[in-house]
């Protein structure tokens, strides 16, 4: 199964790719969402992680975006960001969001959460 990381800090990226492929996933990541978009031409993810605080087109947007197009609505979206107005559920539902992890959040818990989702699509 692949996990597409969308984040435009190279840092959390890279401990996010380390941390899910030692877990035994595939690892496609993006720095921002026009890239996000280039990758999902390629190829269909099982599970998306995204920033939402990203130069250009937010995390949010690209969310919306996705859970608006009838061929990749399907695929699970965790939100990965600091950003507040994650906190509130009914902002997390307008956009559409799977769920939240909240940074920091830490590797065993972001590992967690893949499992979950992706236990419960297959």
């Amino acid at each position: 199964m692949t996990v597409l990381i969308v984040d435009d800090e190279e840092g959390f990226r890279h401990i996010l790719e380390v941390v899910l492929q030692r877990s035994g996933y595939t690892v496609a990541s993006a720095r921002n969402a026009a890239e996000a978009l280039s990758v999902l031409e390629r190829e269909t993810p099982s599970l998306i992680i995204l920033d939402d605080m990203m130069p250009g087109m937010s995390g949010s947007d690209l969310c919306r975006q996705l859970k608006a197009d009838p061929l990749r609505r399907t695929i699970p979206v965790l939100m990965h960001s600091a950003n507040s107005k994650l906190h509130n559920p009914a902002y997390v539902d307008s956009i559409g969001a799977d769920g939240v992890l909240l940074k920091p959040c830490p590797p065993r818990d972001v590992v967690a959460a893949v499992n979950q989702f992706l236990q419960a699509t297959t």
